[in-house]
């Protein structure tokens, strides 16, 4: 079934609840005069809008939640919507139905993005008057009071190791693209490079390189969908900031808008392609992929199910670096850094991660 029709069936089907087999195909309507309903756990994942198809964050959420559906047997549903406006429809209509359902059918809502926060934090006690309904909210540090788990993954460890890294590679100037000032993942992952790259002295020869900081947007949970021309307008801007350009590395943690950048890349400035992988692991592209800082939200996914189906999803869990939660993968630089510098560099950014949070 191509993708754009799977959607307008989810567009038209969700007022009635519908639910997802757990290989993502094929769409069906519960229908309580079906002489066996089904009654296996249903998992369903209600994105932030846009969110699914960014090649990134979503993405993983996505396969690492299908993974457990065929290793747990549950159903699943996946809705992203277009806008905020649709999203908060959705989970309202989510929270309206566990209010009134009178079946035994486990379900578990998750919401991995911060523009639902104030309406989370607003309605989720109603679910407690469902017994089998339950909440993961993800990438906050603020448990819930009331029903439901937080869970928050730390990049700053990773980061703060990628910051380290940068200077393993020539001359040049390093841009730190980040979505917006506010999303506090965001926030902390640029701390974490700013961080290692201010202290790279400390592991390994240390380039002439500049550090240059953007941000794609000033609004709240903005930056994570831009055109084309925008990344094309900055990587213009960071060449003529850097006069005679040598290298240009960017690192950009803006969920799918890196694509935007790393394609501007090749569009714009011909040999001078140089990029951090950011979320999933893409130093296969063995000639300007420098490293790859990795969220691992696919496996902690897996994890995460499967603590719900056995109910032991904890109340609030950080993780990172330490728990393998976060990662970093060599790409070229491994040439230029001695395996044992990477392994003491790891220890360090583990420490200065678990400082943060008391870990």
């Amino acid at each position: 079934m191509a993708k754009s029709n799977l959607w307008t069936l989810l567009l038209v089907l969700i007022p009635a609840f519908v639910a997802c087999t757990k290989d993502g195909n094929t769409i069906y309507q519960t229908n309580p005069d079906e002489e066996k309903p089904s009654t296996a756990p249903l998992v369903t994942v209600i994105y932030g809008p846009n969110g699914l198809g960014d090649r990134s964050y979503c993405d993983l959420i996505y396969k690492g939640v299908e993974e457990a559906a065929k290793k747990h047997g549950v159903r699943t549903l996946h809705l992203s919507p277009v806008s905020e406006g649709q999203g908060l429809a959705y989970l309202d209509m989510m929270f309206r139905q566990m209010e009134n359902a009178s079946d035994s059918v486990r379900r578990l809502f998750i919401t991995p993005s911060p523009v639902y926060d104030a309406y989370i934090r607003k309605n989720n006690k109603r679910l407690e008057k469902n017994p089998n309904a339950d909440l993961l909210y993800m990438e906050t540090t603020t448990p819930l009071e009331g029903k439901g788990s937080t869970l928050y993954i730390d990049y700053y460890g990773a980061m703060y190791m990628g910051g380290c890294l940068s200077h393993a590679i020539q001359d040049g100037v390093v841009t730190l693209i980040l979505a917006n000032p506010y999303t506090q993942t965001v926030v902390e992952a640029g701390e974490g490079f700013e961080a290692g790259f201010n202290d790279s002295s400390n592991y390994h020869v240390k380039n002439e390189v500049v550090l240059h900081k953007r941000y794609l947007s000033y609004e709240p949970v903005g930056g994570f969908t831009i055109a084309d021309t925008t990344a094309t307008r900055i990587i213009n801007e960071e060449e003529a900031y850097l006069k005679v350009i040598d290298y240009l590395m960017i690192v950009p943690v803006c969920g799918g808008s890196m694509h935007s950048f790393i394609r501007s890349l090749w569009q714009t400035l011909g040999g001078y392609e140089y990029y951090f992988g950011i979320d999933g692991d893409m130093t296969a592209d063995r000639r300007f992929c420098a490293l790859s800082i990795l969220k691992r939200i696919d496996m902690v996914m897996i994890d995460y199910i499967g603590m719900w189906l056995q109910g032991t999803m904890p109340k609030h869990q950080t993780l990172g670096l330490k728990d393998d939660a976060t990662d970093v993968v060599l790409g070229y630089v491994a040439e230029d850094v001695p395996t044992n510098e990477v392994d003491s560099l790891r220890q360090v950014a583990i420490r200065k991660e678990g400082e943060r949070y008391g870990k």
